[in-house]
């Protein structure tokens, strides 16, 4: 074992991996025999070759490679030699130990409960990213880099095929939080896939520096003993892994919010463009490999450029979380408020981790605004992109039922003039401000005191702004409370750029760019693991297989916009066809697949005579073009899902993802539409009157802010954002009353609730409070609604 990297014992591997010592998997001996010629001066093409004529396997794969479009040679290759004599040794011998690691230890299937393709792909990008960063920096040997990419993620594989505790219902059972993968694997597993990787390379007598690669790829690595070109490697694979992990390109079916090592940044200059250009060289060949290596590759474009740019950022502030060591020592002011911004930031880094959308970005920017600064009111105002005009898009506080979805004219009031200026402004008095509209209290019945507002922006370009109005309390917003705003909007901007990106990538990897239905990397997820589509789909179902011909006809003789327009408008007739429980999928350029669910054949037969029928109309009203149209139905059992891929024909070619097919708004273009669908989608389900929670009788006390004493309630009712409580005679209470109030739940735990209101109505001894600036995530009291 060696003796300067931190590798686990075999004691602690047997704790967390079911293993045989006389029995030990072994690493793929045409790759190992590979990898060390690979480090020699000189290899003969005679020695070369008897190591892939070991394998016959081996050696049909990587000539079935050489031969495919991949590399567009002219003429067929039948030998090595002639393979070696195109493409030079180095590319045959990278081929061949990708072939070799994929055949052997990266099977598809290996382990039910974990999904492979994805871990297959990842594999590949890392790989294919880390060969090209290597290349970009410059490092001497590319095709090291390439190798060390391949076998970064292997520990998962063992943890997969022989942990004692499964991979995959571990996998499934990780909350959207904070801490990374590789630390939840360490105190759910016992240890991490990297050390366990690492613990295999070192058995099977890899090169140390492949190793230490595998070993150091999640770790801050600055105390160990390595060479400079050993850390230089590591830092290449954590980049692609980061990278990778960015576009959507993960291990796992989820984007998780990625961190890299303080080193890599001294290692890497990560501001160059050529690391752009590396993920945009990576994406162009695994598009084009990705089908001969039995995956499927996310969508490309200026996508990629805007998601480096905004995890960059965001991974430099939320490394301070990961890794601080130093303890932080204020000495006066400045530093004071150092500390606090540096305290938010990481406190913002914990909390976004958990958004899956732009909206619960903002809900969360939103919350940690109302704990910091404590305003009466406060909104999130974005820029709609045709008019100019501002919306009250997230609104909290008093008036937000009034104010969602108010718009301002351009330039109008201070928030108008935020928006134009591009400035941060703070307002303590705004009736000697010539700036300010009364046209929002006019309508709200609201009265405004004392402003502060920033304006959200990527670069150059404004497209929101945050505005706080009138502080509990009411003391004025002051020159402090403007500068703390500004460092949250700089980061909060960061942020919703980040979740817009990934949002867009993680929709348009699922879906065709051209009609929307779920596309091909859709149906082969629903397959990787058989309970989850038994729930689904039950143990019986059918697959409707249409294929649409003489589309290649119809470009030529009318173009491509034509040819698009009919493939969509045949969706359309398509998708109105189908059952709400049945799936349709665009799995090809001419294929669309459609799953019914618990449907036996004469169902399907009757579903396919359906869609005919639908097509024919459509064809005699001229709603869509004469189109070869071949559907064929499929019954199966839940346990034949293996063999759907092939009845539907690994030979069925891939749509084209062209740029016009896959536009990306840009986020000034596409924000504000964005999150008012999303707000129309999940609105406040609230009454003015009538709380929709739960009933309930708990008790609880409240303090007055300005009486300062407790005063003991009745809960009658609560929800996530308001409260119905009972009041002893002797009290009086007003609307706007702003209270501070605990009560404890009737649950196993007896959790404690403590929650800030505002009283909205006071009827009698019963008062309708609603919970001042609510957090996004209350699992508590959301556990105990639901319950």
């Amino acid at each position: 074992m060696s003796s300067r990297l931190t590798l686990p014992t075999e004691t602690q591997i047997k704790k967390s991996l079911r293993l045989d010592s006389s029995r030990l998997p072994g690493f793929p001996r045409a790759a190992a025999r590979l990898i060390k010629a690979s480090r020699e001066d000189v290899v003969s093409l005679k020695d070369f070759a008897k190591i892939l004529q070991t394998d016959p396997g081996l050696c049909v794969q990587v000539l079935r490679i050489v031969n495919s479009p991949v590399y567009g040679l002219d003429r067929k290759i039948t030998t090595l030699s002639d393979a070696v004599a195109f493409l030079g040794m180095d590319e045959i011998r990278k081929q061949a130990i990708r072939v070799s690691l994929f055949q052997q230890m990266f099977k598809n299937g290996r382990a039910n409960s974990f999904d492979m393709p994805c871990f297959r792909r990842h594999a590949l990008s890392v790989a294919v990213l880390g060969s090209k960063i290597a290349r970009a920096i410059p490092y001497p040997d590319p095709d090291e880099a390439y190798v060390a990419g391949l076998l970064h993620d292997v520990g998962k594989v063992f943890l997969a095929a022989q942990g004692r505790t499964g991979y995959g219902e571990f996998i499934r059972g990780l909350s959207p939080e904070t801490e990374l993968v590789i630390e939840s694997e360490r105190g759910t597993l016992g240890l991490g896939h990297d050390e366990v990787g690492a613990w295999f390379c070192d058995l099977w007598k890899l090169p140390e520096n492949l190793t230490a690669a595998v070993r150091y790829h999640h770790e801050t690595f600055h105390r160990q003993k390595l060479s400079d070109s050993e850390k230089i490697l590591i830092s290449i694979v954590s980049l692609a892994d980061f990278l990778c992990w960015t576009q959507g390109i993960g291990s796992f079916a989820f984007i998780r919010p990625p961190v890299l090592a303080p080193e890599v940044e001294e290692m890497i200059d990560l501001d160059q463009d050529a690391i752009i250009e590396a993920i945009l060289d990576m994406n162009r060949e695994m598009e084009t490999i990705a089908a001969y290596y039995d995956v499927v590759f996310p969508l490309t474009g200026q996508l990629q450029k805007n998601l480096y740019r905004t995890n960059l950022s965001l991974s430099r502030i939320s490394t301070r979380y990961f890794f601080q060591t130093d303890t932080f020592d204020c000495k006066d002011a400045m530093e004071v408020k150092s500390f606090r911004i540096r305290e938010m930031e990481l406190e913002f880094g914990k909390s976004l981790a958990r958004a899956k959308s732009v909206k619960e970005v903002l809900d969360i920017v939103m919350y940690q605004i109302g704990r910091i600064f404590e305003p009466r009111h406060w909104s999130i105002l974005l820029k709609n992109p045709k008019t100019g005009n501002l919306v009250f898009s997230v609104v909290i506080g008093e008036n937000k039922k009034k104010l969602q979805g108010v718009k301002l004219a351009k330039g109008e009031g201070i928030a108008g003039y935020i928006l134009e200026t591009g400035q941060s402004l703070v307002v303590e008095d705004v009736s000697k401000d010539s700036r300010f509209s009364s046209r929002v209290d006019k309508y709200t019945g609201f009265r405004t005191r004392s402003i502060i507002g920033t304006p959200l922006k990527t670069g150059d370009k404004v497209f929101g702004v945050i505005e706080l109005i009138n502080r509990i309390g009411e003391t004025p917003f002051d020159e402090k409370d403007l500068a703390l705003l500004s460092s949250i909007a700089e980061y909060a901007a960061i942020a919703v750029e980040r979740s817009y990106y990934t949002q867009t990538l993680t929709r348009l990897a699922a879906n065709d760019p051209l009609t929307g239905l779920k596309n091909r990397w859709s149906f082969e997820r629903a397959l990787v693991n058989k309970n989850e589509f038994e729930i689904q789909y039950g143990s019986v179902f059918s697959m409707l297989v249409i294929r649409v011909g003489g589309l290649d006809r119809l470009v030529q003789a009318k173009g491509q916009k034509v040819c698009d327009d009919a493939v969509k408008a045949l969706a359309r007739i398509i998708d109105t066809t189908k059952r709400r429980t049945d799936t349709l999928f665009r799995y090809s350029e001419n294929i669309f697949l459609m799953l019914l669910p618990l449907t036996f054949a004469d169902g399907a037969e009757f579903t396919r005579d359906r869609i005919k029928d639908a097509i024919h109309a459509a064809v005699q009203h001229k709603q869509l073009l004469l189109l070869e149209i071949h559907i064929v139905p499929h019954t199966l059992s839940s346990r034949q899902i293996k063999t759907l891929i092939p009845l539907v024909g690994k030979t069925a070619p891939p749509y084209e993802n062209t740029e016009e097919r896959s536009h990306i708004a840009d986020i000034q273009e596409n924000l504000q539409p964005l999150v008012e669908q999303e707000t129309r989608e999940d609105p406040d389900k609230g009454d003015q009157k009538k709380l929709f929670g739960k009933a309930v009788s708990l008790m609880g006390h409240y303090q007055h802010p300005k009486k300062r004493r407790y005063v003991h309630i009745k809960v009658d009712r609560i929800s996530i954002a308001a409260i119905e409580f009972r009041i002893p005679e002797s009290e009086a209470l007003s609307p706007r009353d702003f209270l501070n109030i605990q009560f404890v739940l009737d649950d196993k735990k007896r959790s404690v609730i403590k929650r800030q209101v505002i009283v909205r109505e006071v009827d009698k001894r019963t008062v309708y409070g609603d919970f001042y600036n609510p957090p996004p995530y209350a699992k508590n009291l959301g556990f105990y609604l639901i319950g």
